[in-house]
């Protein structure tokens, strides 16, 4: 189980003037749910598309299973699309990644941007394309978006990456390393263990964020990877916001960060925790499948992009 970890390709930076799509595939949307990101998207100086088909509803889907292919599935084939943003993410893509035809986007790839239930889509891309995608916020999560997190997403898909910075936390393990970062939402990665769309991730940088998860699950998850021999051989752990965890009357007596610890602290490679990465204001922005550094030390831990 490896991922092909030689340099991945990157779709081509966008410009002022150039179409995003917004893509609803999983949980429905209405357009006030992203007309303030319509408008930021336009400020930025690209133009926006927008299908109404987005806003049908089936049941808490954004309509049936074929009405999300299609529509995503037109977005990857046509050519004046640049860039495709998730408009939210909640649970769906699931039920329709395995009906999708990659094959023009990958002779013509083009920045595709997401997270949470997206991870699986950004996962698949990596695994099987080799092509880089950005982990960052959707439009239905642009209105609790910091400016700087938004400002640094909009710099990213012009070609001018940020490094990413966190205070000094009293778990991190010292270190620095460089390698491809790969990682998303833990739960996803984890429901998708074992299935030929995610690969080990050796000699990888990993990145790992979660939201509403029982403290206890987190745990059972977080030793099913390492069980598996996901976590062995990393170069480095990046462990983003672990948000509004969950802990039953009799409590599980620690916190999630602290778990995660107690599981990865036998490894040699640098760990960061509390990374501002997940379901959070501060959801920076990163290119799945890039070529980075971790620098881990006694102020700050870091990412910088390499190429």
């Amino acid at each position: 189980m490896t991922i092909n970890n030689m340099n991945s390709i990157s779709p081509p930076n966008l410009k002022k003037g150039d179409c995003i799509e917004i893509i609803a595939c999983a949980k429905s949307i209405s357009f006030r749910d992203v007309e303030d990101a319509v408008s930021l998207i336009e400020k930025h100086g690209f133009t926006v598309k927008l299908n109404p088909k987005n806003f049908d509803k089936d049941n808490v889907f954004a309509g049936t299973i074929n009405q999300r292919i299609k529509i995503l599935q037109d977005a990857l084939d046509n050519e004046e699309v640049k860039a495709i943003f998730f408009a939210r993410g909640g649970y769906g893509t699931i039920q329709v990644i395995d009906y999708l035809d990659f094959t023009y986007f990958s002779k013509k790839p083009k920045w595709l941007i997401g997270f949470s239930d997206i991870t699986i889509i950004l996962t698949y891309i990596k695994t099987h394309f080799n092509i880089q995608t950005i982990h960052a916020p959707m439009p239905y999560n642009f209105k609790s978006t910091d400016d700087n997190t938004l400002n640094n997403l909009f710099n990213l898909i012009q070609g001018h990456p940020q490094k990413i910075t966190a205070p000094f936390f009293k778990l991190n393990k010292l270190g620095s390393c460089k390698g491809l970062v790969v990682g998303g939402n833990l739960s996803i990665l984890y429901s998708l263990m074992g299935t030929k769309d995610i690969g080990g991730v050796k000699d990888s940088i990993l990145f790992l964020e979660d939201v509403d998860e029982y403290l206890y699950h987190l745990e059972r998850m977080m030793y099913t990877m390492d069980r598996s021999g996901l976590l062995k051989n990393l170069r480095g752990l990046i462990i983003g916001q672990m948000t509004g965890m969950l802990d039953n009357e009799n409590s599980f007596g620690k916190t999630s960060y602290q778990l995660i610890y107690d599981i990865v602290k036998k490894y040699d490679y640098p760990i960061c925790f509390n990374f501002p990465i997940g379901h959070t204001a501060h959801n920076q922005p990163i290119i799945v499948g890039a070529e980075i550094e971790l620098d881990v030390n006694k102020d700050v831990s870091k990412i910088t992009y390499l190429s």
